[in-house]
């Protein structure tokens, strides 16, 4: 009698094992095909990045630079990044972003070695005011005005080809607003041209 339960109570736990290997196993190919979905959602938003912005980076960097900072929660930085990229792309209120005000401004030069100098200084110089204009209002030290202002002044440098010296103007405005020895305030169309109407680039 022994001999003829014993097949059924080592075939009863063969398939209880089983039972729970398989349900073992679903669960582990379920949390593989979870977290690999999860990786894939992170790799596509660092993919988001628009290809035709500076690299992403550069911005997580200088946002970290100014608070003094070694790292910052994934909420913050994506914040502060979404606010760059409106910078660069515009809004459906302001469409004219500085790809396309910086692109305008570069093509009106004629001279390839100066278009291709304004074009590298252009690229660095939306980098230094995205990073500043990006921060929140009480931190940040330029504003909307002084980028509606330096827009309207790109269109009269084009159009006097004083596209170079217009742009060493604002390079040193920036950096004398990012240190503090300059006020957002100080910054106005006539500080640049001062015999031409106010325009919208």
């Amino acid at each position: 009698m022994f001999s003829s339960r014993a097949p059924i109570f080592i075939k009863n736990c063969n398939a209880y094992s089983f039972s729970n290997i398989n349900s073992t196993l679903k669960l582990l190919i379920l949390l593989s095909a979870v977290l690999s979905l999860s990786a894939c959602q992170t790799y596509d938003l660092k993919q988001q990045w628009p290809p035709e912005m500076p690299e992403r980076q550069l911005f997580v960097s200088g946002y970290l630079m100014k608070r003094n900072l070694s790292s910052v929660s994934d909420e913050q930085i994506e914040y502060h990044l979404g606010w760059v990229k409106k910078f660069y792309q515009g809004t459906t209120l302001y469409p004219n972003g500085w790809l396309r005000a910086s692109s305008r401004y570069i093509n009106s030069i004629q001279n390839t070695d100066l278009r291709k100098q304004v074009s590298d200084r252009m690229v660095d110089l939306g980098v230094d005011i995205a990073n500043e204009w990006a921060q929140e209002n009480g931190v940040r030290k330029i504003n909307s005005t002084n980028i509606a202002t330096w827009g309207s002044a790109m269109r009269t440098a084009a159009t006097r080809n004083e596209q170079l010296e217009f742009l060493k103007k604002v390079e040193k405005d920036v950096q004398s607003l990012v240190s503090g020895e300059l006020l957002s305030k100080s910054i106005d169309y006539d500080r640049y041209f001062t015999d031409e109407s106010f325009d919208d680039f």
